[in-house]
């Protein structure tokens, strides 16, 4: 009997282990295949609400390897998405808002020309006459005096062509275009974006 006992205990214990070297294996495969368990940018891109959702994209594997001498951006005027390239792989897809009728942003290539973090416009923001607004918005089209000019704030400022189109952060990101000509961007993606380029990386916008 004892001799039996001893039998199936050890059989026992030797079933278990296999289970459990099974089960390790099983795990790691599916950790492998599905990295950080984050939907591919494929599958992303195909889902019926694509066009008008506000989410944003991470392949957070992607973006730990990404640095200012691998990254580039691609803005799709069509889809008015933002996105932050590594190595020519899509690290980041984000919602945008750029330029609307009469204010187009201009396509073609371009290199970012100015990295601040803390921007402010130089054309739109708020006029004061002493301690009194008198205006707010296109200082330019303001005909009357004042005496002190506030900037409105432009965060994370990345600046694309000499005449003040850029990219930066709004709350203002809309789901079709309607900024002045910049490229309204969400803190989530922007951020990233902002750190993860230098100034000379390369920006194509596209229609």
């Amino acid at each position: 009997m004892r001799a039996i006992f001893i039998y199936y205990t050890m059989k026992n214990t030797l079933f278990l282990l296999t289970l459990a070297i099974a089960s390790f294996f099983l795990t790691n495969c599916a950790l492998n295949s599905s990295g950080s368990g984050a939907p591919t940018h494929e599958k992303f891109i195909k889902a019926d609400d694509y066009p008008q959702t506000y989410t944003v994209f991470k392949n957070e594997a992607l973006l730990a390897t990404g640095n200012s001498s691998n990254t580039s951006i691609n803005i799709d005027l069509s889809d008015q998405r933002i996105k932050l390239l590594v190595n020519g792989q899509v690290a980041l897809d984000s919602p945008t808002c750029t330029g609307r009728a009469g204010k187009r942003t201009p396509t073609g290539t371009f290199y970012i020309k100015e990295k601040i973090k803390d921007k402010r416009s130089t054309i739109f923001g708020k006029l004061f006459k002493g301690s009194t607004q008198v205006y707010g918005g296109d200082r330019r089209k303001y005909k009357g005096s004042y005496t002190r000019f506030l900037g409105s704030p432009l965060p994370y400022w990345m600046r694309l062509t000499g005449d003040g189109i850029g990219i930066h952060y709004s709350a203002g990101v809309k789901r079709y275009p309607a900024s002045a000509g910049c490229v309204r961007t969400p803190m989530d993606a922007v951020t990233t974006i902002y750190y993860k380029v230098r100034k000379g990386t390369k920006v194509v916008v596209q229609n």
